[in-house]
C-alpha cells in the first residue's frame, strides 16, 4: 500500500483522537504526534483545530450525506408524488453507513461522543453545517408520510430512532460481546433491516 500523504495522515490521527478523547481533550500537538508530522504541517494544511474537525467530518460525512439524499431522491421519484413509506425514508438514512462499513472510520464513535457528551459551540456549529440540512430533508419526507403526527411528536420519535442507530453504529466490540452466545454473527444487511423494522414501528404506532 502506498503511504498516505501528509494531509490524510493528519486527518486519520485527528479522527481517531477526537473519537477517543473528544474535541477539547485533543490538542494539535497530540494530532501532529499521532500523524508523525510537525506542528507546522498541521497548521499549514488546516490552520486551526476547528477547521481540522470540520475537515474530518467533511471527509467521512460528506459521502454518507450525499448518498442519503440520492437514495431519498430515488425513493421519491419511485413514489410518483405520493408520500414515501417510513421504511424507505429510514433506509435512506441508515443504508449509506452500512454500505460503507469500515470506511466510515471512527466517525460513529466520534459523533456519539460529541453529540451526547460534549457541548462545545464549535461542535454544535459542525453538526449544524453537516447534518441539519440532511435531517431537515428527511424530516420533511417523514412529515408527509406520517401526517397524523404533530411536528413536535415526530421530532422526538425521530430522535429516539437516531439514538438507536447511533448505538448500533458506535457499539462495535461491546455489541459483539453482548451478542455472543445469543445470536449468530450478524450480517450488516440483516442488522440494518432489523433496525428499520424496529424504528418504523416506533415512528408509526401509538397515539400521537
Amino acid at each position: 500500500m502506498p503511504r498516505a500523504d501528509t494531509k490524510d495522515r493528519i486527518l486519520d490521527a485527528a479522527e481517531k483522537l477526537f473519537a477517543e478523547r473528544g474535541f477539547d481533550g485533543t490538542s494539535i500537538r497530540m494530532i501532529s504526534s499521532g500523524a508523525k508530522v510537525n506542528l507546522a504541517a498541521v497548521n499549514y494544511h488546516f490552520q486551526s483545530k476547528d477547521a481540522l474537525l470540520d475537515a474530518v467530518y467533511e471527509r467521512r460525512a460528506g459521502p454518507v450525506n450525499a448518498r442519503r439524499l440520492a437514495l431519498l431522491d430515488e425513493f421519491e421519484a419511485a413514489a410518483h408524488g405520493q408520500p414515501v413509506p417510513p421504511e424507505r425514508i429510514l433506509e435512506a438514512f441508515v443504508r449509506p453507513v452500512f454500505e460503507l462499513g469500515d470506511r466510515v472510520g471512527h466517525i460513529p464513535r466520534m459523533m456519539v461522543r460529541m453529540q451526547y457528551v460534549e457541548r462545545d459551540s464549535v461542535v454544535e456549529s459542525i453538526f449544524d453545517k453537516h447534518f441539519r440540512p440532511v435531517f431537515s430533508r428527511l424530516f420533511a419526507a417523514m412529515r408527509r408520510s406520517l401526517p397524523h403526527l404533530s411536528e413536535e411528536e415526530l421530532f422526538w420519535r425521530m430522535q429516539f430512532m437516531a439514538g438507536s442507530f447511533s448505538h448500533v453504529a458506535a457499539s462495535g466490540g461491546a455489541l459483539r460481546v453482548l451478542a455472543k452466545g445469543r445470536v449468530r454473527k450478524p450480517e450488516p444487511e440483516v442488522v440494518m433491516q432489523k433496525l428499520i423494522q424496529y424504528s418504523s414501528a416506533g415512528l408509526k404506532e401509538g397515539k400521537p
